[in-house]
């Protein structure tokens, strides 16, 4: 993940910022007309995403993925996650391949 991360470093898309767990990686998603930013701190990206190995493409971030909240084990596409908007601007960004 860490050359993702290093890719959204360099676009702009990553910030850190103070939380009751300290200080915080989060990933910029977008922000709505309304001003509002949306986006997901670095550890539940690793959390739903962490099945992922080696380098992240737009591929493997775009399929199935299994992860485990609290007691329950999902089983879900980025699509279904709500993620697929941004893997696609990422890759019209030339962020990853």
């Amino acid at each position: 993940m860490e050359q993702l991360y290093l890719s959204l470093r360099k676009a702009g898309l990553m910030f850190k910022s103070h939380t009751e767990k300290g200080e915080v990686d989060f990933i910029h998603l977008e922000t709505d007309e309304n001003g509002t930013t949306n986006s997901v701190d670095v550890i539940t990206f690793e959390t739903l995403f962490g099945g992922v190995t080696g380098i992240p493409t737009y591929k493997s971030l775009s399929g199935s993925h299994t992860f485990k909240l609290e007691d329950t084990l999902y089983n879900m596409t980025a699509e279904e996650m709500g993620y697929q908007k941004h893997f696609d601007k990422w890759k019209e960004q030339g962020l990853f391949d």
